[in-house]
């Protein structure tokens, strides 16, 4: 366009987006891996692995703990909190096509038996970013394991993490990472939203592989300052071409977060051909070792429950071993997968989400105590 003789050049949205994004990436703009950080050259042995797996293993299931006739329920995360035991869980109508995720909260006095107590993240009618989509997860729980499961307070609030989104139907790209908060976690109504994602997959320091949708995840406090960075946020991300990979990204406030790595750090669709997802990190730190639970979608096999293990959360080696969580049952015979593990009293308690050929999804639960009695003893 040409005015006066000067001529004025109009760029799209998009093209100045991708130009800004490639300087970006070639200046290194997102966190690069911490160099000097924690363990950073101590191997994770199969000793190790073999050793955690006996830690951690749940054989025994006891079937459906949260399960809804007309929702679909999914994605548990537990915390303890002034005598009781609670959980975060997302529901979606059985009409997928009209409905999105929310979020709900349950307590328990014995990790067995749930009470609903009310929605604490709701869809609305407002066109947001995260109108539509609301899925939350516990954040900043102790990672410990084992310890006090609690959820620990960050700049005088409690947070919760939540997938975002602005369009009705079963996870419709694209998908952001939202922060909720409160002073209060068991009080339903008190939840609070910050007004913006904290990421996108259309941020500037958005690697090549997480550019259409971001899904769960999991902020934890860096206790040992492996990444320079007082908090972590480990999350599954997915591609142009559907394939999902782990990453992770860094914060010293909670609220403003950065990209740490400009690799994923748990990568099985680049391994092999058949794996498809790699999702829904949950991280806990047993002795000297991070150990991630995970689930794996591989074509052809279907979607389980495994985990990996790290001495400095950039290094993870996979287990290799028996799956900790699979299909197993005819309530279970199409999907067992999305891990929540936690240790009380010596008992470990994996929560996952069943799948089956019934339209039927729901929160179950493996323990690695067969007798149902020991879940009546975690009262005190």
């Amino acid at each position: 366009m040409s005015m006066n003789g000067i001529y004025i050049f109009t760029l799209s949205n998009t093209f100045v987006f991708d130009i800004l994004n490639k300087i970006r990436i070639e200046e290194n703009y997102m966190v690069p891996f911490n160099e000097n950080r924690k363990n950073k050259n101590r191997e994770v042995t199969m000793t190790d692995m073999e050793s955690i797996y006996e830690k951690i293993k749940t054989p025994y299931k006891h079937g459906a703990v949260i399960k809804i006739d007309e929702y679909f329920t999914d994605s548990p995360s537990v915390f303890y909190k002034d005598g009781l035991w609670y959980m975060y869980y997302i529901t979606i109508s059985k009409d997928v096509k009209v409905s999105g995720y929310e979020t709900h909260l349950a307590k328990s006095e014995d990790l067995f038996t749930w009470e609903n107590v009310g929605t604490v993240l709701k869809r609305n009618e407002f066109n947001n970013w995260d109108s539509k989509q609301i899925a939350g997860y516990v954040a900043f729980q102790d990672i410990e394991f084992g310890n006090t499961n609690e959820m620990k307070k960050i700049n005088g609030r409690y947070y919760i993490s939540y997938l975002a989104g602005n369009s009705d139907g079963y996870e419709p790209d694209p998908l952001y990472m939202g922060l909720s908060y409160t002073y209060n976690p068991i009080e339903p109504d008190s939840y609070i939203r910050l007004t913006s994602p904290i990421l996108r997959p259309d941020d500037m320091d958005s690697r090549i592989n997480e550019k259409r949708t971001l899904y769960k995840s999991y902020i934890f406090e860096d206790i040992e300052n492996c990444t320079a960075y007082k908090y972590v946020n480990a999350y599954n991300a997915k591609n142009e071409e559907d394939k999902e990979r782990i990453y992770l990204a860094v914060s010293n406030d909670a609220e403003n977060w950065e990209r740490y790595g400009d690799t994923p750090i748990i990568d099985d669709v680049s391994e092999y051909t058949y794996a498809k997802i790699s999702g829904d990190p949950q991280i806990v730190k047993i002795g000297d070792l991070y150990v991630m639970f995970y689930f794996r979608y591989d074509e052809g096999i279907g979607a389980y429950n495994t985990f990996a293990c790290s001495y400095d959360l950039v290094k993870w080696t996979k287990w290799k071993g028996e799956h900790l969580i699979k299909s197993e049952y005819e309530w279970e015979n199409v999907y067992a997968h999305k891990s929540w593990v936690i240790k009380h009293n010596d008992v470990v308690y994996h929560f996952y989400c069943a799948v089956n050929n019934n339209n039927e999804r729901f929160i179950a639960l493996a323990a690695s105590k067969a007798e149902i009695n020991a879940f009546h003893d975690l009262k005190n």
